[in-house]
């Protein structure tokens, strides 16, 4: 399983990795530190995405995640936060999880169950 985590601390990616070898040895992680570097690297590559809420120069979901969509990402998109500000609805063609709190994805099991969640 291929998955990306957007998010503009590189941190992010370093902790899901790791903490991620528990679990799952053959998972691969890429880091994206703004949504525009992830959509040059060609988002149908992936099967998962871990989205930060804020990622500049967007602050919320509502400018990210329609991004994503028009860039024909399809896979499933774990919704990070520090602080729960809420989702905006949309039509979209992938599958949303979440929002999760950055507290949480520091739980190998609560990470296991929402990268291999069916």
């Amino acid at each position: 399983m291929r998955i990306a985590v957007v998010d503009d601390d590189p941190i992010e990616l370093v902790l899901l990795r790791e903490l991620s070898t528990s679990f799952d040895a053959s998972l691969e992680f890429d880091g994206h530190t703004t949504v525009q570097a992830f959509i040059e690297a060609r988002p149908e590559r992936y099967d998962l995405v871990f989205l930060d809420r804020r990622i500049p120069p967007h602050d919320e979901y509502r400018d990210t995640l329609p991004l994503l969509a028009s860039a024909g990402y399809r896979g499933r998109v774990v919704l990070m936060t520090a602080h729960d500000s809420g989702v905006m609805n949309g039509d979209y063609r992938f599958e949303l999880v979440g929002p999760v709190n950055k507290l949480e994805l520091l739980e190998p099991s609560r990470l296991k169950s929402l990268i291999h969640c069916a």
